[in-house]
């Protein structure tokens, strides 16, 4: 009779010591804790787009809610990530309109990955989401793409600069 107990404790034994290999290797080559990665990626999570006349620069906001206090024009929120397609369809759209509105609204993005805690803020469930604030409350609010985005988030700030 064959003693399968004594194959299956080996078996077992080598599992666990790949696992604790897999471990060790993977504890080994991560550069950073998530905590970390997360804290480091903060520094370009929220930005402001702005036109500087012949191009477009990314202004790092370090302080998001002292910002939307101190600006008193209309802000329009990007909320996005790097592996979200319509996301970056929707970039360009989002880039010109920090040179049409330049000096009249505020154009920022907020990378979701790395600021959750802002876009849970803002009830954010999915992306592309945008978000037009004044006054540090929340006027008007869309989620998805479309080619039309640009023509629609800007008819959105049209409106509220005319009032």
């Amino acid at each position: 009779m064959v003693d399968y107990s004594k194959k299956i404790r080996i078996g077992l034994i080598i599992v666990i010591v790949l696992a604790v290999a897999a471990v060790g290797a993977y504890a080994l080559l991560a550069q950073n804790s998530p905590e970390e990665e997360a804290a480091s990626g903060l520094e370009s999570a929220v930005y402001e787009v702005v036109w500087n006349g012949t191009d477009y620069e990314h202004v790092g906001i370090a302080d998001f809610a002292a910002y939307l206090e101190a600006t008193k024009e209309p802000i329009l929120i990007d909320f996005w990530a790097e592996w979200c397609s319509p996301c970056r369809l929707a970039a360009p759209a989002i880039e010109e309109m920090a040179k049409t509105y330049d000096g009249k609204a505020h154009i920022v993005k907020v990378n979701t990955d790395y600021a959750g805690p802002i876009a849970q803020a803002f009830g954010v469930s999915g992306i592309p989401h945008f978000s037009i604030v004044k006054d540090s409350t929340v006027i008007d609010s869309m989620t998805g793409y479309s080619e039309e985005i640009g023509s629609i988030l800007g008819g959105k700030l049209d409106v509220i600069l005319a009032g």
